[in-house]
């Protein structure tokens, strides 16, 4: 079996958020909640100014906090994704509060964690993940073992003990100010009501 590994460009990615609707739509995302996320950030002063997207979402760590905290055993990592075993799975929240960057969400609906798995299901029949497949600039790559990951690929880091098995591309350092441990992804980090601020 492959081990997979997720490399994400930064410098390609438009902001499209093609990538959250393709997963919401395959793994019907309540309203509200996702499991891929597309940050962005604002730099420079008028008229030097730069807009940056970063798609995010679950790293696949290597040493995933989320599996130690899980008090169920409901994670486990297998060929290179952290997975959720929806039988053990108690909808507790404590895998929420361990991640570092809110990649994890308890569904209000089923009351079980879910988080980005790579789309497994789709990968056991030779397709790529949604993200990937949807991806309108090619910034998603999906690699297994056997194939060479880019040189200018690194780990995104919120400490520096974690292990992400993701890797990025051109992320500004600036990003990490978007992420909130322990809480799960939110509709609002776009910051809409603060954009007329900004004129």
């Amino acid at each position: 079996m492959n081990t997979y590994r997720m490399i994400i460009d930064a410098n390609k990615c438009v902001g499209c958020h093609a990538c959250e609707v393709a997963c919401k739509q395959e793994f019907s995302a309540p309203l509200g909640f996702f499991r891929t996320m597309t940050l962005y950030l604002d730099s420079g002063t008028y008229p030097q100014v730069k807009r940056e997207f970063l798609p995010l979402m679950c790293r696949q760590c290597e040493d995933a906090v989320c599996i130690s905290a899980c008090t169920q055993g409901a994670l486990s990592r297998k060929n290179g994704i952290v997975q959720v075993d929806e039988q053990k799975c108690t909808g507790c929240g404590d895998c929420v509060k361990a991640c570092s960057i809110g990649a994890i969400y308890v569904n209000p609906i089923t009351q079980l964690a879910e988080k980005c798995n790579l789309c497994s299901h789709r990968l056991e029949v030779g397709m790529q993940p949604a993200c990937v497949e949807t991806c309108v600039s090619n910034a998603l790559t999906l690699f297994t073992d056997e194939e060479n990951v880019p040189k200018d690929a690194v780990a995104f880091k919120n400490s520096i003990h974690e292990k992400p098995s993701s890797l990025y591309i051109g992320v500004n350092p600036l990003m990490k100010q978007k992420l909130v441990s322990g809480q799960s992804f939110s509709p609002l980090n776009y910051e809409i009501e603060t954009w007329a601020e900004k004129i």
